[in-house]
């Protein structure tokens, strides 16, 4: 069968996509997590310039924008019903500060503008095709500037792995079977539930296959268009991801998922020795991968990355300022529980409660929470400490000033969209969280 009309280089095109925001993507996350990483990020008291590339239906650029008014705000996408909606409710949301660019990525490369300080992206490294992530990295070395930071979101090895049989059945039923992507959606998921009841050996082989299964089916049939009946969807190795970035001079931080730096919290307590004897980058990023059965990473790299000596550091993280979000424990009774890739991980009370006892009181800066007890001791362990609350959602880095933010108008302009998810905008840390739900 041929590719159809509705088909964007083997991409589904003919399904709305749902509107997902991504909170790592965010000035602040990004600039509080490569400074608690050793590095010296953008500065956000001055005018920067932010760019997604792939953005969907627009909902993480439009936050992005809308809570940030010191950044200029650019999101690129080949999808042109996607990014009209963006443009639309942008415009209508008075947000001057974003600028929406239809555009395929390997028409994007020629476009000569301004460097970026940020370049962001989910959803698409794992999901085009060669020619397209060619073009992503010419556009990153051509328009990431120095010290500028990119966060890459992609499907990973070994986690994603057994998806790819599944993966293929449905991408081979999509292209036979007729009608709209999410008519094709519901007929390929029917026969490869048809395989998983019928005994299929390898349903049999991979228990996990059956529960991915039963999450797909309970995904509207949109998102799982755009994930699965791609004809380029393939997970990705990430030490091929850290090679192909460092030919473009942009140096791996770690993760935009703060609790995955800290091994104590993200690796299975008789592996944290052995990985601390291998060499960092692509070998131990593979073997964590493997510890964690990653199925989808957040890449942290940055342009001409050098990292900063101990003094440079500490100064760095004295500046952060860092707030409570609401629904945050103001007084813990007992350990924190993190539920993590590996299953639940004990975070001790006396290195957690002191630090969310004083930011219930209102926002603190590193330097003054660095001063108590237990912090004063060793101050790694305060920055370990709100990495692992800021994944958590409990506390978030503040903006470096208060400003006038267009975040109450684009509220109004989400609320009677179907399927925005229920967020709570808050300018002062430049991002949003989900609401709180009243039980």
């Amino acid at each position: 069968m041929n590719a159809r009309a509705t088909d964007i280089d083997g991409y589904a095109a003919d399904a709305a996509y749902p509107m997902h925001f991504h909170r790592e993507q965010m000035p602040a996350w990004l600039h509080a997590t490569a400074t608690a990483l050793g590095f010296r990020a953008p500065d956000l008291a001055r005018p920067y310039r932010w760019c997604e590339l792939g953005s969907g239906a627009g909902l993480t650029a439009l936050v992005a924008a809308a809570c940030n008014p010191a950044g200029s705000f650019t999101a690129v996408d080949t999808d042109a019903a996607q990014i009209g909606q963006t443009r639309d409710i942008a415009e209508r949301a008075g947000l001057a500060n974003l600028e929406c660019v239809h555009a395929d990525l390997r028409d994007y490369t020629t476009h000569d503008d301004e460097s970026f300080d940020f370049i962001v992206s989910h959803g698409l490294w794992a999901w085009v095709s060669d020619a397209v992530r060619a073009s992503f990295l010419a556009i990153v070395e051509r328009r990431l500037a120095p010290g500028g930071l990119l966060e890459l979101g992609y499907m990973s090895h070994p986690g994603a792995s057994q998806l790819q049989g599944a993966q293929r059945l449905l991408h081979e039923a999509g292209r036979h079977l007729e009608g709209d992507a999410p008519a094709r959606v519901t007929g390929a998921l029917s026969l490869l539930r048809d395989l998983a009841d019928g005994g299929a050996g390898f349903f049999a082989e991979h228990p996990g296959a059956s529960r991915q299964l039963d999450a797909m089916e309970r995904e509207p049939a949109g998102y799982i268009a755009h994930e699965f009946l791609g004809a380029h969807w393939q997970p990705q190795h990430v030490a091929d991801v850290i090679r192909a970035f460092a030919g473009v001079d942009c140096g791996f931080l770690g993760s935009a998922t703060p609790i995955e730096n800290i091994d104590a919290l993200s690796i299975p307590g008789q592996l944290q020795a052995r990985l601390r004897t291998l060499p960092p980058g692509p070998l131990a990023e593979t073997a964590r991968d493997l510890a964690r059965n990653q199925s989808l990473r957040r890449d942290l790299f940055q342009r001409d990355a050098r990292r900063l000596d101990d003094a440079a550091h500490l100064d760095a993280l004295d500046a952060l300022v860092f707030a409570a979000l609401p629904g945050a424990p103001t007084t813990l009774t007992g350990d924190l529980r993190f539920d993590t890739r590996i299953g639940p991980v004990t975070g001790a009370r006396d290195l957690f409660a002191p630090a969310l006892d004083a930011l219930a009181q209102g926002p603190l800066s590193f330097a003054e929470l660095r001063v108590r007890a237990p912090y004063d001791a060793a101050s790694g362990l305060l920055n370990q400490a709100l990495q692992a609350l800021t994944w958590a959602g409990f506390v978030h880095a503040c903006l470096p000033s208060s400003r006038d933010t267009s975040a109450d108008a684009l509220s109004r302009q989400l609320a009677p969209l179907p399927g925005v998810p229920a967020l709570a905008l808050l300018p002062a840390i430049g991002s949003a969280a989900l609401r709180q739900v009243q039980r």
